[in-house]
């Protein structure tokens, strides 16, 4: 099998532009530990798209890589890339409906893509819908409210993010009303982002596969945030913790499979746990996460063999061993 893995930040996506840092080094992250656990599977043959500026990038011998020079766009090369692979992995970011895209592209070629359905990707890129979506299902979820329709006084810590966000990128604590006017005043489109209540308690994530309204718990991981400024940052991530509610997380990613039709493959799901109470949904990304880093380290799950095996199968999980890893950003 030919497989296209196409890391938009490391791929080229910003050929033209200059590279966010954070997200180029989460995106190349993810890239070598993807490229690392199809390295053992003889029967894959592999095409990387890579950015021309990651030309000190150490590859495998037997993958053939194309790069994206400063006056391409990954647009005008990725046809003729699907067409030429059997499968196609996209990792890209829900901003600018970049992921949608590229997946509704992979399936308009007919070729098998790696990933959830462009209108799962469709559904988990604007955050508002999709708590609108699992609120209508009757699935546990921090409450969102578009910013233009929020008229609360600001008593209480709230976060103000965009509605097609990624990580902490343009997100905003804020805990007055002095400082909740102020961000409210330098946003321009204040229909494309979101308002949430801060919640205390710890920021999870939770590793999983689905397929067919089905879905399966990898594990469990700790995300190290700070604030600083009014400006959130993800610090690391804790791979594989303990964790005494499995059974509770794994009833809520059913929820979720039962609520978003095209949910497949790796889906990473961020969650809240408050000191007091179930765990209410924050965001879903329909895509390799960063905890996806440790998770062979962690687990001895490989999620690329085990996600190809998917095509035809029901996935087998199997945990080789249960340690955590830390994966610092």
């Amino acid at each position: 099998m030919k497989v296209l893995i196409f890391e938009f930040i490391t791929g080229g996506g910003f050929a033209q532009k200059d590279l966010p840092e954070s997200l180029f080094n989460e995106g190349l992250l993810m890239l070598n530990a993807l490229i690392k656990d199809f390295d053992s599977l003889p029967s894959i043959r592999l095409t990387v798209m890579l950015d021309w500026r990651c030309k000190e990038l150490e590859l495998p011998d037997n993958i053939e890589v194309v790069w994206v020079s400063n006056k391409q766009s990954v647009y005008d090369l990725l046809p003729d890339l699907i067409e030429s692979s059997d499968a196609v992995w996209p990792i890209a970011p829900e901003l600018d409906s970049e992921l949608q895209q590229i997946s509704l592209l992979i399936e308009c070629k007919f070729k098998r893509l790696l990933n959830s359905s462009s209108q799962a990707a469709a559904i988990c890129s604007d955050k508002l819908v999709t708590a609108q979506v699992l609120q209508k299902n009757k699935q546990a979820i921090v409450e969102t409210i578009q910013l233009d329709f929020f008229s609360n006084k600001i008593v209480e810590p709230w976060v103000i993010k965009p509605k097609d966000g990624v990580g902490c990128l343009d997100t905003h604590f804020i805990s007055t009303q002095d400082e909740f006017d102020k961000i409210y005043a330098l946003i321009a489109c204040k229909e494309n982002y979101i308002i949430q209540p801060y919640i205390q308690g710890e920021v999870l994530s939770l590793s999983c596969l689905f397929k067919g309204g089905k879905a399966w718990l990898l594990c469990c991981n700790r995300q190290q945030v700070s604030i600083k400024q009014g400006k959130f940052e993800l610090e690391a991530c804790e791979v594989n913790i303990k964790t005494n509610d499995h059974m509770g997380y794994q009833l809520l990613i059913e929820g979720i499979a039962e609520s978003i039709e095209g949910l497949w493959g790796y889906v990473g799901i961020d969650i809240i746990q408050p000191k007091e109470g179930g765990s209410l949904t924050l965001e879903i990304n329909p895509r390799l996460t960063t905890s996806y880093v440790g998770i062979n380290q962690a687990t001895g799950i490989n999620v690329a063999e085990t996600v190809i095996s998917m095509v035809d199968n029901q996935p087998i999980i199997r945990h080789t061993h249960n340690k955590q890893q830390i994966i610092n950003l």
